[in-house]
């Protein structure tokens, strides 16, 4: 496909139209004046720059500081450094970048940073809340390699109260009436509930424990799961449907958000820790958003939650003008680089975390 620049210029524009709001407004909202902002910007280009000097990172260009940059977290991934020059670099909306910076104004800088310091921050959150996370899992399946002594604890109400909500979701129809099913839900409840350790990630160990193991759940008498096993990866064919498999994914989905609600008030429950194993222990998160429409706060991995952050043209090679002098084959060829870049740079945000 032939790359038409003109075409992606006034489509973005149209798009920023619908979201402006004046300079004025701008500064008001962020509580700050034009002089301080200013100085915010200031500030936040020393400090990026700063930072790639300390590391020995190239600033030539946007390619080199990315290629550089890379080689340098796939040596120190928990270095806090790159983490954070990796955020801003994924998060540039054209402060940070050389390209096209001859003509940029006062006001466009200003409005650049700001645009870009609410993603900054929430990506940094989002790893910090993600490496927690990811340590917990780890924690928890070293935990789970001794067995568990399960105590007889009286749950029929929830048990009655989880068998209801469950068959409400077409992948578990099967379920209904069904004795087998309901007395081996009881008997897994009873499991988690004996473990403090299970029992504060309960609504995602019911969900992974009914989306893979269904049928055992419902034709064989006195079945217990192997816990362990929900822990680790599950994959899932997400890229082509066969009839059957994209609904069934649907309607895990719902059950998921379904049990992740009504658990949420439970002060007992570790929501953010249920979210990541869900998000992270199979491809269900990322079919979502790669088949539906997103308007559910369904649980995301890091990098999805990258791709949501970061601006439509990263990376942006060259000026608009540069663009302007290349012939189709050339255009072409800058175009496959910029994706090789950032399919390399979204790669890169998975040694971040140790799943």
């Amino acid at each position: 496909m032939i790359y038409d620049i003109d075409y992606e210029i006034n489509k973005y524009i149209d798009e920023q139209a619908d979201c402006y709001v004046s300079f004025h407004d701008l500064l008001k909202q962020n509580h700050l004046t034009f002089e301080k902002a200013k100085q915010r910007v200031k500030k936040f280009k020393e400090k990026f720059y700063g930072l790639l000097s300390k590391h020995s990172i190239s600033s030539k260009n946007l390619s080199a500081t990315c290629y550089d940059l890379m080689e340098h977290i796939s040596k120190q991934p928990n270095n806090t450094d790159l983490q954070y020059l990796y955020f801003c670099i994924i998060t540039d909306f054209g402060l940070l970048s050389e390209t096209n910076t001859h003509d940029r104004t006062e006001e466009q800088e200003i409005r650049n940073y700001l645009h870009q310091n609410d993603p900054l921050q929430e990506l940094t959150a989002f790893l910090k809340l993600q490496s927690d996370n990811s340590r917990k899992l780890n924690e928890l399946r070293e935990y789970l390699r001794n067995p568990v002594q399960i105590k007889h604890i009286e749950c029929t109400e929830e048990s009655d109260l989880l068998y209801h909500l469950t068959i409400q979701h077409t992948f578990l129809y099967e379920s209904v009436g069904n004795e087998v099913y309901k007395d081996n839900l009881n008997a897994l409840l009873m499991h988690i509930n004996s473990d403090e350790k299970l029992k504060i990630i309960k609504p995602y160990v019911i969900f992974a424990v009914l989306a893979r193991k269904t049928g055992m759940m419902q034709n064989r008498e006195h079945f217990m799961p192997n816990l362990k096993a929900v822990f680790q990866y599950q994959d899932y064919n997400i890229y082509s449907d066969n009839g059957k498999n994209f609904n069934r994914y649907q309607s895990e989905l719902e059950l998921y958000d379904h049990l992740r609600r009504s658990y949420f008030d439970d002060n007992y429950i570790d929501i953010p820790f249920c979210d990541f194993c869900f998000a992270n222990l199979s491809p269900l998160s990322e079919w979502y958003y790669l088949n539906c429409e997103p308007n559910e706060d369904i649980p995301m991995t890091l990098g999805r939650k990258i791709i949501t952050s970061m601006p439509e043209s990263f990376p942006m090679i060259l000026s608009y003008e540069d663009y302007g002098k290349l012939d189709e084959n050339e255009i072409q060829m800058y175009c496959d680089a910029e994706e090789k870049l950032k399919e390399k740079m979204l790669r890169t945000a998975e040694k971040f975390l140790k799943i």
